[in-house]
């Protein structure tokens, strides 16, 4: 028993030390959710609302408006925070979601993106 509790404990250290060194960052712990292009940009200070089309195989996504409202939950290709001020209609635009709603169109809370290049 001692060594079946040791080894969980052990492999859960890896995946903990696994963990950190991705950093908090979704970006880059998994792929983007959606990917498209930003129709429409409208900002009142601290929320971003993007139109957004979406690429082939994320219809899913097709006419959301996804709405970043924290600092840093949009950024530039660089990793840079964005405001609207950064974001043009045309722009690529990759999205990290957790839960939405199943509405037409779907309505994402609290979405992280990153602006492509």
């Amino acid at each position: 028993m001692r060594i079946v509790s040791g080894l969980a404990t052990a492999l859960l250290a890896l995946s903990l030390a696994a963990c950190e060194s991705r950093g908090d960052d979704v970006r880059e712990a998994r792929e983007a959710d959606a990917i498209g292009t930003v129709t429409s940009v409208e900002g009142d200070g601290d929320t971003v609302a993007l139109g957004f089309a979406p690429d082939p195989g994320y219809e899913y996504f097709e006419g959301t408006v996804f709405e970043f409202a924290d600092h840093g939950t949009l950024a530039t290709a660089d990793g840079e925070a964005a405001t609207a001020a950064d974001v043009a209609v045309g722009d690529h635009l990759e999205v990290w979601v957790e839960m939405c709603a199943e509405s037409f169109p779907v309505q994402c809370p609290d979405p992280i993106g990153r602006l492509g290049e």
